[in-house]
């Protein structure tokens, strides 16, 4: 019982007389918009009236337009020249007769986006794998879907990550990012990433099956004692080196004469 009059209600809001609600008009930045109300020629002597957010932005009562923040065209359309987001919202219009009966009442939505900007994939090479990440993605009315060799994923998430068993030599990648107004792809890029958890010693012990390594720890120890042999050398000549006893200063028969003497002789 309940649920027959929920729909009995909601049927009629839907379809009461005179009233109209669509879905959303979506535009891009820049566009002219015409919000169409579909009043046929409206009589000089009906009242019209367009809200925005339920701000008054139109009206006109006879001949008399009152307030007029937007243009209206001959059917009582609203008409938007250069819209800009900030024009996103609901637009309600409203006409009376003469008597200040309703005549026709219409509801609509107008979402205004920007055009989605060129993306680019972006890679990191992770722990067993790579994350792709496509860079235009900053809103949440963006869609994003990837592609894989020319085939499409089964993901819309703006990162992707592929791990290494699945990446194979000459694999690319591409994102393409849309709203409801323009969509655009990356292009394509194909990840090169070695195998993570392996330093690169690790890698050339396991590339060369330990030959680098050990070559260089040989040339390391030749190395070493190259210099002890050096050292000891050294040591040995300067123990060896002959030592002079005489003193370090000798007189000579001339200079003894040149000497004074004590004795009185000369």
């Amino acid at each position: 019982m309940l649920l027959n009059l929920t729909l009995i209600l909601f049927i009629n809001i839907m379809f009461s007389p005179g009233k109209f609600v669509s879905s959303c008009i979506y535009k891009a930045v820049g566009d002219k918009v015409v919000i169409p109300f579909d009043g046929a020629s409206l009589p000089a002597y009906n009242e019209l009236k367009w809200t925005h957010n339920q701000t008054r932005v139109y009206y006109k009562k006879g001949s008399q337009i009152k307030n007029s923040e937007l243009n209206v065209d001959q059917h009582g359309s609203l008409v938007l020249e250069n819209v800009q987001k900030d024009k996103s919202g609901e637009y309600r219009g409203i006409t009376y007769d003469a008597d200040g009966s309703l005549i026709k009442e219409t509801v609509q939505q107008l979402c205004v986006q920007e055009p989605v900007p060129e993306p680019t994939v972006l890679v990191e090479c992770v722990e067993k794998g790579v994350n792709l990440t496509c860079s235009a993605v900053n809103d949440k009315s963006m869609v994003v879907s990837w592609m894989k060799n020319s085939m499409k994923a089964n993901v819309t998430r703006a990162v992707l990550y592929v791990n290494s068993s699945e990446l194979k030599s000459g694999d690319n990648f591409s994102c393409t990012v849309s709203n409801k107004i323009s969509q655009t792809s990356a292009k394509e890029v194909e990840p090169v990433c070695s195998d993570t958890g392996l330093d690169l010693w690790s890698i050339l012990v396991v590339l060369t099956g330990g030959g680098i390594l050990m070559l260089f720890i040989i040339c390391l120890v030749c190395v070493c004692r190259g210099c002890r042999q050096n050292k000891r050398k050294a040591e040995g000549e300067e123990q060896h080196q002959p030592v002079s006893f005489m003193p370090d200063y000798i007189y000579q028969p001339d200079d003894q004469q040149k000497l004074p003497s004590t004795f009185g002789y000369l």
